[in-house]
């Protein structure tokens, strides 16, 4: 009898997405499925842009967890009302992703203060070219089909220290932002990474199987109202016990646990009360606590 392994099993009974065993799998648009090696480039470079986009995460996990339906929304909110900090000189942006183009055509850029706009025709992959020749803030609006499409703020300054930027600006307008009505774009679809079943029996395939684990995601059941194949991801078990994140969290963790011990009864039956006002949140009164203390402690 012959024996099959992992790699042939896989291949056989998933479709699958993204690098696995130092190989990459794309499917193409015409479905024609190809791989090729995995070639692992170096870390990218940090810049004004990636820092802008880091924060943002930074602030959005502080309100709700990333497999939430509303922290979609924290997320939208942030990208669209955070405004780029740079410095004086040019910077390139992706059209897609900075100004929401979803189809090719004709779209005017208006600066404050101007009367007159500049038009350029964008497609979704287009990379424009901006260059700022003075500090302060600038508001930038965008026209599609005579109407306004979007709007961008920009803060130009003098300061090196992005992150440092960053932090003080979403600390004083975070809850303004989120008080701010959700911006209607149209969020750009998700290439997923992962395996995709092709057999019935296997759809329920999901542990720890030699030194991978293979989970699956419920809410990727459905596309587009239609059910179709579950989703198996698959991720290298990792020690992370010297992981500088992980050690910060269990140190974070432990003091939360020392004040949560220091507390009466009462105290601790008055989060347990609050707790359960949370309407749609499973939270105990030490969930409740540790969300309103972890910048405390």
């Amino acid at each position: 009898m012959k024996t099959m392994n992992v790699t042939d099993f896989l291949e056989k009974n998933f479709v699958i997405h993204g690098e696995f065993n130092n190989t990459v799998y794309r499917t193409k648009r015409n479905g024609v499925v190809e791989k090729y090696p995995y070639e692992p480039v170096s870390p990218y470079k940090r810049t004004p842009l990636t820092i802008r986009n880091e924060w943002i995460r930074k602030f959005a996990v502080t309100v709700s967890n990333p497999r939430n339906q509303d922290y979609k929304i924290v997320i939208r909110k942030l990208n669209y009302y955070t405004p780029y900090i740079l410095n004086e000189g040019k910077q390139k942006f992706l059209a897609e992703t900075v100004f929401y183009v979803r189809e090719r055509g004709e779209y005017e850029f208006l600066w404050q203060g101007n009367e007159m706009g500049t038009v350029y025709t964008l497609s979704k992959r287009t990379e424009l070219s901006l260059s700022f020749h003075s500090e302060g803030e600038k508001l930038l609006e965008v026209y599609y089909n005579d109407e306004i499409y979007c709007q961008r703020w920009f803060i130009i300054t003098a300061e090196e220290d992005f992150d440092a930027e960053y932090e003080e600006w979403l600390t004083d307008h975070f809850e303004d932002i989120l008080a701010l009505p959700e911006p209607e774009y149209e969020s750009l679809p998700t290439y997923r990474r992962g395996m995709q079943s092709q057999r019935n029996w296997i759809l329920a395939l999901e542990g720890k199987i030699f030194e991978e684990v293979h989970y699956t995601r419920n809410e990727l059941k459905y596309k587009d109202g239609y059910r179709q194949n579950l989703w198996v991801y698959h991720r290298k078990t990792y020690n992370h016990s010297t992981n500088p994140q992980t050690v910060y969290f269990c140190n974070k963790m432990k003091a939360i646990g020392a004040a949560w011990q220091e507390l009466s009864e009462e105290e601790k039956l008055y989060w347990n009360k609050e707790a359960k006002k949370m309407v749609g949140l499973r939270f105990s009164g030490f969930n409740l606590f540790t969300r309103n203390v972890i910048g405390d402690l």
